[in-house]
């Protein structure tokens, strides 16, 4: 004898409107207590959801100032920077940055702090230096003029100094005026030399020739002059003999500047998040503790949702949400995962590729970055449900399996489409979304011909006994 359907499937599961709704706000109410717990114990660890949200864009950041820091060094050495310098670079994470300091401003505090052992390390501010020459070639062309003031009878500020010099000091004028090519540093360094040691003559400024002059700034030597005559000092007399050297000389060497000696200050790679108000960070936490609360939370809050929408199904639909549910979710958290471990920190070297390239500073907000940190994952994982759509939309009939093999070229260009929506506007996280899509196209298809079809207990026409 053939079996028999029950008259009806829900016998003692009957439920009025009234009951149905006290069951609804029972269900609600459990899942928000849960939402409670979950988001008690999201505040305790918001801090650390919040460092790990800050992983990728933390490690993309690192990245991108360690390459800026090597282009920079490039750039210094036109190019062809030391392997060290590179080496200090990548392996020990370490970002150089050039600073300027004064060594006569270092000498002095060193000398005031450790007097014991460094009185006698004065260095002069008022000294030349290779930077005050204006221009490649300036070098020779101050040894030649002073070197043809040996055969000069007129007077001028640059016979005077060749006046002031000792023998040895205009034989090495003589030589250097000799030479054809440019300066190299120890010919460049011993024409400084001679210069410095005029500086501290007090009869340079003394001198008819260049007691009318008024050097680079009138304002500044003539009150030089005036702190000259009150008291007697080395370091105002070189400072003053400085002025009136570089404004008799006015042609090839820059008026009097700070001498500064540029050197590399090695620091460690720091990613800093900005925040534009107070409550921003507080805010940011309250978020975090949400997010992390409804994440405890959910697996109660299904079972919650659930209790309420089993009592309403046939037991083969129970059947088909025991089979899906898991795929789906399974679907979702890969996408989700895709996105977070692997598409995170290629978009962003993409896009930190225009800030280096415009030289443009990029400091991140911790609100805005973790907006994008939600919704890539959620794209990513919808968009992952694909095979279940294209399952869903089979089994109703509306397209076949052929039509779905006929139009892959349509449907690649759909999934291109939808990627280009759910993702930034960069091609890497558009590429990263629709190829992975692509294959689960291929999925799609293949679980529509081989996932087998539910059967309805309903398929022969049966009326139940009156």
């Amino acid at each position: 004898m053939a079996k028999q359907p029950q008259d009806d499937l829900f016998e003692g599961g009957t439920m009025s409107f009234g009951e149905h709704l006290e069951e609804l706000r029972i269900c609600l109410f459990r899942s928000l207590f849960g939402v409670i717990i979950g988001c008690l114990i999201g505040l305790y660890a918001a801090e650390y959801v919040v460092v790990f949200f800050q992983g990728p864009l933390e490690r993309a950041l690192k990245s991108h100032y360690l390459a800026r820091a090597i282009e920079q060094v490039k750039d210094d050495f036109d190019g062809n920077p030391p392997v060290e310098f590179q080496e200090t670079i990548i392996k020990d994470e370490l970002i150089p940055e050039k600073v300027s300091v004064e060594p006569a401003q270092i000498a002095s505090v060193m000398g005031l702090s450790f007097p014991d052992y460094l009185k006698d390390s004065r260095i002069s501010s008022s000294t030349f230096v290779p930077a005050d020459f204006k221009e490649a070639g300036s070098e020779l062309a101050v040894a030649k003029l002073l070197a043809e003031q040996k055969a000069s009878k007129t007077d001028s500020p640059a016979r005077r100094l060749w006046q002031m010099m000792s023998a040895e000091q205009q034989a090495a004028i003589t030589k250097l005026a000799e030479v054809r090519t440019s300066f190299t540093p120890a010919e460049r360094q011993q024409l400084i030399m001679v210069l410095n040691e005029l500086l501290a003559q007090k009869e340079l400024h003394d001198s008819a020739e260049f007691a009318a002059l008024a050097g680079a700034s009138h304002e500044a030597t003539s009150a030089l002059r005036e702190a000259v005559k009150k008291e007697e000092n080395p370091e105002t007399t070189r400072r003053l003999n400085k002025f009136l050297v570089a404004g008799a000389l006015a042609d090839h060497v820059r008026s009097p500047r700070v001498n500064l000696v540029t050197f590399y200050n090695w620091k460690p790679v720091k990613v800093r998040f900005q925040v534009l108000n107070a409550q921003e960070a507080f805010m940011i936490y309250l978020k975090a503790a949400l997010l992390t609360g409804v994440v405890i939370s959910s697996p109660w809050i299904f079972f919650q949702i659930w209790n309420f929408v089993a009592t309403g199904l046939y037991p083969h639909e129970k059947n088909q949400v025991f089979l899906y549910l898991p795929i789906s979710m399974l679907l979702f958290f890969a996408g989700a995962s895709l996105a977070f471990g692997f598409v995170f920190e290629p978009v962003l070297n993409f896009l930190f590729q225009f800030n280096q390239g415009l030289n443009a500073e990029f400091d991140p907000r911790i609100g805005e970055w973790l907006s994008f940190v939600l919704i890539l994952p959620l794209g990513f994982g919808i968009s992952f449900q694909l095979p279940l759509v294209m399952l869903f939309v089979n089994r109703l009939g509306l397209v076949s399996v052929d039509v779905y093999m006929k139009q892959w070229r349509m449907a690649i260009l759909i999934i291109f489409v939808v990627a280009m929506v759910l993702t930034p506007a960069d091609p890497i996280s558009m590429m990263l979304m629709a190829v992975p899509l692509c294959g689960l196209y291929v999925l799609g298809i293949g679980m529509c011909i081989w996932m087998p079809q539910s059967r309805s207990p309903f398929t022969t026409a049966y009326e139940p006994s009156a």
